[in-house]
Order: structure tokens, then sequence, then C-alpha cells
């Protein structure tokens, strides 16, 4: 007999591969649990996704998530976490054509969703810095929120993302030209924004531990 351990791993197995020999019987009620692990993955990240969604159509990015499932599987029991590694999968997918702008859309949106999660820690204050003593001071290395991400693209994605928050969204022009920018959450809410090129490049400095 089979021990937990060995039906668990068949079982999982079996999922993505339907010629996967599996313990669990009978094999044909597996295609139902196939089917759900489908719809759910694909469920779960076009609601982390939802602007690459109306950008793509629903077709493409259910092409595009079978495609992702079949190499980034889920490893974890949260949907939350399985599109951790789309915009590297779409870096690598699309790269070279018309469309490898779209990595860098999924990169906001996936901060956007890592950073809905994260902690947001008290700021550093002029109360903190004086618990320290002047000659410590310059050796002080500030790092960034939990809850916030930096994200650079040669494209225009921050204007893309921020214009299909309104239905029947125009195209943006693709040549416009690099952006960078900031998402971090707020007050309990997710901002996405803009940032001048000189700001980012600080807080690109800093987040490295300049």
């Amino acid at each position: 007999m089979a021990s937990l351990r060995e039906l668990q791993r068949s079982f999982a197995a079996a999922l993505h591969d339907p010629a996967a020999r599996c313990a669990v019987e009978p094999a044909a009620n597996l295609e139902i649990y196939r089917n759900t692990a489908r719809f759910n993955f694909r469920h779960a990240l076009a609601q982390t996704f939802p602007v690459l969604v109306k950008r793509v159509g629903a077709d493409y990015f259910q092409q595009l998530a079978h495609h992702y499932r079949a190499r980034f599987p889920s490893r974890s029991g949260d949907l939350h976490w399985v599109g951790r590694d789309f915009a590297a999968f779409l870096e690598a997918h699309l790269a070279g054509g018309e469309y490898a702008w779209l990595a860098d859309l999924a990169r906001i949106e996936w901060a956007r969703s890592e950073v809905s999660v994260a902690n947001e820690l008290p700021a550093a204050d002029a109360a903190v810095l004086a618990t320290f003593a002047p000659e410590q001071l310059e050796c002080l290395v500030f790092s960034l929120q939990p809850a916030l991400r930096l994200v650079s693209s040669s494209y225009p994605v921050f204007s893309v993302w921020l214009a299909n928050q309104a239905e029947n969204a125009p195209p943006v022009d693709q040549y416009v030209g690099a952006e960078v920018g900031m998402i971090r959450q707020h007050a309990n809410m997710v901002e996405v924004t803009t940032l001048p090129a000189d700001l980012f490049s600080y807080l690109s400095a800093v987040a490295g531990g300049a």
C-alpha cells in the first residue's frame, strides 16, 4: 500500500501531467481535479494582472497562463503567490517581439500584489535620529519600506497601467519612452506613481544600501 506521502506526490504530479501514474483511484475522476486546478490557477493569475488581461485579451492571456503554469507550477497553498515568476516568464517568452514590454507591465502589477500584503512600518523621523549620537549619524544606513517597490522600464508602462484604470482606455504610444516609478502601500491603499529620474536614482541607491 502506498504511503500518504506517495499518494500526495503522485496526486500532485497527475494534476499537471495526465500521463503521470497516480495511486489515487478511480483515475478518471482526476480530470475533475485537473480542471479545477487549471481554473483556479488561471483565475488567480488574472486577478493579479488585470491590466495585462485587458491589454492582451482573455484568450491570449489564457494561452500565456497555460505556458506559464507548465514551467512555474504553484509551490504554495496560497494562490496569492502564483504570479511570483510571471514577469520573468514573460520577459523570456516574449523576448525580441513587439509585446516584450508586457513583462514590465507585469512587474508593476506583481509589485502591487506584493505590497498589498507587506507591512507598512513607522517612518524614521527626527525623534528616531535623536536617539543616535552625532558621531554615529554619518554611519547610518537607511532602508525603504517593506511595502514599497521601485520599477524601471524602457517603455511607458506606468502610463499604460494608469490609463487602463478607466474603461475603454486608448492605446498608449510605445514610443513615448522610458519611465520609472514607485508602487507602495500607504494608509491601507496601494499607490502607483511615476517618479522624476533623479528621485528614482536616489531611492534606488538607498534600496541598494548606499
